[in-house]
């Protein structure tokens, strides 16, 4: 499962997290954009054993999300499952299928 993010369709502009207005055109009209793989930037374990990174998605903007075994400069899958586990990142976002997600009902 990949992640979702919008995308403008007024200037094509990948947006995370979701936005009302484009901040590139101004624009209100979104669209979804699914980020399949990324590499990760860095990371940072936090106290209780979670390892957090920024992830740079290929044709989008960077993320933070929970990873389990890569290393920066390693590549993994997006996806918003939080069980996905190894080669994965997950990326806490609304699933499409929510309003929240700021993506227009047809697309869902």
């Amino acid at each position: 499962m990949s992640a979702t993010a919008q995308k403008c369709r007024r200037c094509d502009a990948v947006l995370f997290p979701a936005r009302l207005l484009c901040p590139g055109c101004g624009g209100d009209d979104f669209g979804r954009a699914v980020l399949d793989k990324g590499t990760v930037e860095q990371s940072t374990t936090l106290s209780d054993g979670t390892v957090m990174a920024t992830v740079l998605p290929d044709g989008g903007p960077r993320l933070i999300a929970r990873i389990y075994d890569t290393a920066p400069g390693g590549r993994v899958a997006l996806t918003h499952d939080p069980a996905a586990g190894p080669g994965h990142a997950y990326v806490p976002i609304p699933d499409p299928a929510s309003p929240a997600a700021g993506i227009p009902q047809e697309e869902r």
